[in-house]
């Protein structure tokens, strides 16, 4: 329940949050299948955020154990859809959860849903794709080739490319490639380690046809004018395009900027500006800002009015929605 919730407010949350979202190829997704989304990982909790947005299954995303071992930090992800991926690095003790991992994706794909698994292994802000590991291609094997095997099952290349990594405001272009499907290998399934190898060739040549590039050793003016032609693919609404919008747009951002702010510090405070940074400070939006809208709303309410309490529950949201086009 928690799942569909979360998930409704994200659809109202992130149009308000990006700038824009560009989907390409989703018409294309296999339809009725099992889906195993192979992605890249540039923005931390975000990129499941984004992913799930537009699906219309729940997703389950495979996510990296360490966030697991506070007992409350632990509910609350599962609640999300999240499975812990420990590794054997970070203790004995967990090696033997593998073989859960495994089953609750498997189970996840037989009920229909989809499971996201971040191929590169680690998340880092940057353009480009890191090399793959080989967890991805263990995955699909078993699901294949495994007990109860689910041979209807696709693997999907997935980019997620990002403008930015540093708050609202920027454009993201979520790109679904070719799906791979169990035949695809030429290898015998007999070969283990070769049949792992040919798929993350596959793998790797198919995600990398979804993913800008950017060398991070090029000049930030080179960096910028690549990513700005990436993104002219991407168009957004301008505010010259339209006075009256534009006024209120500026009108809007105005009157969230104090809040916005505060925000923006605390989540700089708690993540050191890492990799995690979008996600707390997105997460503390998510789940704040309704709350704050409904209490000052409540306020004025007691005050002024019902009307009026109704007139701010309304207007903050769609305030903010045209400042962050305009």
């Amino acid at each position: 329940m928690f799942y569909y919730f979360s998930r409704f407010l994200v659809r109202l949350a992130l149009p308000i949050y990006l700038r824009k979202l560009c989907v390409v190829n989703f018409d294309k997704l296999p339809k009725g299948a099992p889906l195993l989304l192979a992605s890249n990982h540039p923005d931390s909790f975000f990129d499941a955020v984004v992913i799930g947005s537009v699906l219309e299954q729940p997703i389950h995303t495979l996510t990296r154990g360490d966030v697991f071992r506070k007992k409350a930090a632990a509910f609350w992800l599962r609640q999300i859809n999240l499975i812990p991926v420990f590794r054997g690095s970070e203790g004995r003790q967990y090696v033997k959860n593998h073989d859960v991992t495994a089953q609750e994706s498997h189970d996840a794909l037989k009920q229909g849903d989809a499971v996201v698994v971040f191929s590169e292994g680690v998340c880092v802000n940057e353009w480009r794709l890191r090399p793959l590991g080989k967890g991805t291609a263990r995955m699909a094997y078993k699901i294949w080739y495994g007990d109860d095997a689910l041979q209807s099952m696709k693997v999907i290349p997935t980019g997620l490319n990002y403008e930015n990594f540093r708050g609202p405001g920027k454009r993201v272009s979520l790109n679904f490639g070719e799906a791979i499907a169990a035949d695809d290998i030429q290898t015998s399934p007999q070969e283990y380690e070769k049949w792992l190898r040919e798929f993350n060739e596959i793998l790797d040549r198919k995600m990398n046809a979804e993913i800008l590039t950017v060398p991070a050793d090029l000049p930030k003016t080179e960096q910028q004018r690549q990513l700005n032609a990436f993104f002219d693919r991407c168009a957004a609404p301008k505010a010259k395009s339209n006075p009256l919008l534009g006024g209120i747009g500026w009108l809007g951002r105005m009157i969230h900027l104090p809040l916005y702010s505060f925000f923006q510090k605390k989540a700089a405070r708690l993540t050191a500006r890492s990799v995690f940074y979008d996600s707390v400070l997105f997460g503390m939006l998510l789940y704040l800002y309704p709350v704050i809208v409904v209490l000052l709303s409540l306020i004025v309410a007691a005050f002024a009015g019902w009307q009026a309490g109704l007139g701010l529950f309304v207007g903050l949201p769609l305030l903010a929605w045209v400042g962050s086009k305009y």
